[in-house]
């Protein structure tokens, strides 16, 4: 699986604290034919690296007289990797083992949930091969997840436990796993809906539409230099179920490319909002790529409101990045400007995303975490501190395009 976003955020990013990296719970207890092991994975993506102990349960189950093995796997609660709260997003996963010596991927797929850098819950996984076999030895060579819609990555390597065991290929007829997971917390008896509750989003989605405007902000840098930022920004908003708080995402155009050196690094991201009568503030972070003076795309940042209407107006009073690493950011403020009406929609809705000339194009949003990868997709905001202090221009304050004088 390939990395194509640095939670993002979606997906700070490089400064966050990929969980505390600890063994998810005791072990279970192997119930029938199923074999049940623990293996420590080393996990990568663009995070820094971390370990995982997964706890593996296999079962195998092939029906009589055929050879056709169906193998089933649950695992562990991953480490809380995630640095903002996921509800119901989209998740993929992948098991690689070898089974008698045979290559065997296990799939999965389904939604996630979990409070920012919290321990989540992810899919059954499930796969075939062939072999007439009473049992075979299991061996477990690496694990993929990706939470899709914050395009987040990563590839787990086994460092101990490998080796997991005898499985045996019990006969009978396969389970089919259904292609979801339950959040974390769950209810109790009495919670449980009636036939008359609400009607979930899946049965009655409806599309949203998004609040939209140019905001002209005045923004000043930390090291005291003083530019403009005309930015163009969109809001959106979804509720999948009756009741739930609004997801919102928000999209903004470039901001100025300043920088006269290329730079490297990772940068968060705030905006300060009111949606229906609530202040909120939206978050995100991302890997910064940027040649001077290059116009640099701001990530898409997220949050929710707790209002119940469909209808909510939009404005927006401050935005502001940070450095954490270079020791540099700015803040930027705005006299409250309205971006107009916001539909609220069930479901993730199409939003304009703003580009530095004014034109726009379009990207799914309600949950979307920014993309990664190269050219235009990479987050980037220009690290003006840093280029300064490179070219020792320590007297050096007032950046090209300052603040024009109202």
């Amino acid at each position: 699986m390939n990395l194509r976003h640095p939670l993002a955020a979606v997906l700070g990013v490089a400064g966050i604290v990929v969980g505390a990296i600890a063994a998810m719970g005791a072990p279970a207890t192997a119930a029938g034919d199923e074999l049940v092991a623990t293996t420590t994975f080393n996990c990568t993506s663009t995070f820094p690296a971390y370990s995982w102990n997964g706890e593996i349960t296999l079962s195998a189950v092939r029906p009589a007289s055929s050879t056709t093995v169906t193998v089933t796997a649950s695992l562990s609660q991953m480490s809380g990797v995630s640095p903002v709260a996921m509800t119901d997003l989209d998740f993929t996963n992948s098991l690689a083992l070898t089974l008698g010596g045979t290559a065997v991927t296990l799939t999965g797929s389904g939604k996630v949930n979990a409070a920012a850098s919290a321990p989540f819950d992810m899919p059954d996984l499930q796969g075939t091969f062939t072999s007439s076999a009473d049992d075979v030895a299991a061996v477990v060579t690496g694990y993929d997840f990706e939470v899709v819609l914050y395009s987040l990555a990563f590839h787990c390597t086994p460092t101990a436990g490998a080796a997991l065991g005898t499985l045996t290929l019990a006969e009978g007829t396969p389970p089919v796993i259904t292609p979801s997971v339950t959040p974390t917390t769950t209810a109790s008896a009495t919670a449980t809906p009636s036939a008359s509750a609400s009607p979930t989003a899946s049965s009655t989605a409806t599309t949203g539409k998004a609040a939209s405007g140019k905001v002209p902000f005045a923004c000043t840098l930390s090291i005291g230099s003083e530019f403009d930022y005309d930015a163009k920004v969109s809001v959106s908003g979804y509720r999948e179920d009756e009741g739930d708080p609004v997801s919102l995402v928000a999209t903004m155009s470039d901001l100025p490319g300043i920088a006269p050196v290329p730079i490297i690094g990772d940068m968060d991201f705030t905006l300060d909002a009111k949606v229906g009568g609530s202040k909120t503030t939206l978050t995100s972070s991302g890997s910064i790529n940027a040649q001077p003076n290059d116009d640099v795309p701001v990530t898409d940042l997220t949050g929710e409101v707790d209002e119940s209407d469909d209808e909510l107006p939009v404005s927006i009073s401050a935005f502001s990045f940070d450095f954490p690493s270079g020791g540099v950011g700015a803040t930027c403020t705005a006299d409250a400007v309205s971006l107009g009406t916001m539909t609220v929609g069930s479901e993730p809705v199409d939003v304009d995303s703003p580009t530095a000339d004014g034109s726009t194009s379009t990207s799914a949003s309600g949950g979307d975490l920014p993309k990664t990868g190269g050219g235009d997709s990479m987050p980037v905001v220009a690290l003006w501190a840093l280029a300064l202090t490179l070219l020792g221009a320590a007297g050096l304050l007032c950046v090209p395009r300052a603040r024009r004088q109202h």
